[in-house]
């Protein structure tokens, strides 16, 4: 009996205390609009584009050219999560860009770590949506917007 509840309790402590099972959440209060109020990166843009430029690793893949669409929330805390991820053609036709591209981009956009979060007209933290395009030409990251 010993030995099986020693068990459940390092199986608990493996699945239950393991800090990458952490769930996004947001913080409680309305949604905002991803233009307002403004949700800062320390660094600025500047900071951001130098994170995917030096980052991305080029998947010289040909018709994979297009537009890859990451969108995700910040909440009050500066934590991001809940991630969505769209592809489109340069018309904007939706297409499927290699998904060695696509998750590579995501994981980086994961890895950005300090959002300043946004203020409200109280002066209160709140929650964000932020969304970044990234323009692929052959698996070549060419361009990072919104600028």
């Amino acid at each position: 009996m010993k030995r099986l509840i020693s068990f459940l309790i390092c199986m608990i402590c493996l699945f239950g205390c393991n800090k990458n099972n952490v769930k996004f959440e947001l913080c409680p209060g309305k949604k905002h609009p991803y233009y307002y109020p403004n949700l800062r990166y320390n660094g600025d843009f500047y900071e951001i584009k130098a994170h995917y430029y030096n980052n991305y690793r080029t998947i010289s893949l040909p018709n994979n050219t297009g537009v890859v669409k990451i969108m995700f929330s910040v909440n009050c805390k500066g934590k991001s999560g809940n991630y969505f991820l769209e592809t489109y053609s340069l018309n904007y036709n939706n297409i499927i860009i290699n998904k060695k591209i696509t998750e590579q981009l995501i994981n980086l956009t994961k890895t950005l770590n300090d959002w300043i979060p946004a203020l409200d007209e109280d002066g209160e933290s709140v929650n964000s949506h932020k969304f970044f395009a990234f323009k692929i030409i052959d698996g070549k990251l060419t361009d990072i917007l919104p600028k």
